[in-house]
């Protein structure tokens, strides 16, 4: 009986000198320190979310929302993963700021951020044209606000900042095969589409050209995000139907032979832009 209590108490010894510990037993003694490295975000009104990817902590993560009338955030532990232990998904529920606190429930590290809500926006990015602005690479954001305004981005543009802004408008017309949608840009330019200082408008015609898998919705992806009513469009037009719906936006310029491919995302704006 002494021999084992003197092993017993021996080995306690060894494991008090080593550090041992339930902490070192289930593994959160390696976890590092909690830090986001980025104190602002911005987030789409009602549609669509951001996501805020946590690389860091014990990936237990407690969320605190300052005004929880202006955003709602939840969070989702991501287990097996390699570099990413979670993510808040962010969804603006009014425009506004508020702070956003996120505490690691393991660690106690706690980083607090702010949040924007911004009008809800979509993207169109352009893989392939031969218009004089529109060119590859360009991407133009819609966004969803009394102005209906529109920024145009170019990848070599720098600090972020838009080539240019405008306005937006979609419309049905009347056509020698029937119905079909366009959409109407506004912006500072000549009379065939080039960048200038007059603002001019310009009709393109969305080109529904089948409805394979991979181009199906692009109408309903508009009429989602930014609130485009294209049955009461189609009763202006005094027409019955419009053409299948595709992910893939292809635009043409009547009596011209400009050709612009284009998609249809969800692609976050630059931030610190919209109101």
């Amino acid at each position: 009986m002494k021999t084992r209590c003197l092993l017993g108490a021996l080995l306690l010894s060894v494991c008090s000198l080593a550090g041992c510990s339930d902490e070192d037993n289930n593994g959160s003694g390696s976890v590092t320190p909690f830090d986001l490295g980025k104190t602002y975000y911005e987030t789409r009104l009602a549609r669509g979310e951001t996501q805020i990817y946590i690389t860091n902590g014990s990936g237990d993560v407690s969320l605190t929302i300052a005004d929880e009338n202006v955003l709602q955030a939840t969070y989702e532990e991501i287990l097996g993963a390699d570099e990413v232990k979670g993510a808040v998904h962010l969804v603006g529920k009014r425009k506004g700021t508020t702070a956003l606190t996120l505490t690691d429930n393991v660690t106690g590290d706690k980083e607090t951020v702010e949040v924007k809500v911004t009008d809800c926006y979509i993207a169109y990015e352009i893989i392939a044209s031969n218009h004089p602005a529109l060119h590859q690479d360009m991407t133009l954001y819609l966004v969803n606000n009394e102005a209906r305004d529109c920024y145009f981005y170019s990848e070599d543009h720098p600090d972020n900042m838009p080539t240019a802004t405008g306005t937006y408008e979609f419309l049905v017309k009347q056509t020698e095969e029937g119905t079909a949608p366009y959409l109407r840009l506004s912006y500072p330019s000549s009379a065939d589409g080039s960048f200038a200082e007059s603002v001019s408008g310009h009709d393109f015609r969305i080109e529904m050209q089948g409805a394979d898998a991979t181009s199906s919705a692009s109408l309903t992806i508009i009429e989602t995000y930014l609130d485009v009513d294209w049955e009461a469009l189609i009763a202006d037009a005094q027409a019955k139907s419009l053409p299948p719906a595709r992910y893939t936006l292809l635009l043409t310029v009547p009596d011209t032979d400009y050709v612009i491919t284009g998609i249809l995302s969800t692609m976050a704006m630059p931030e610190n832009v919209l109101d």
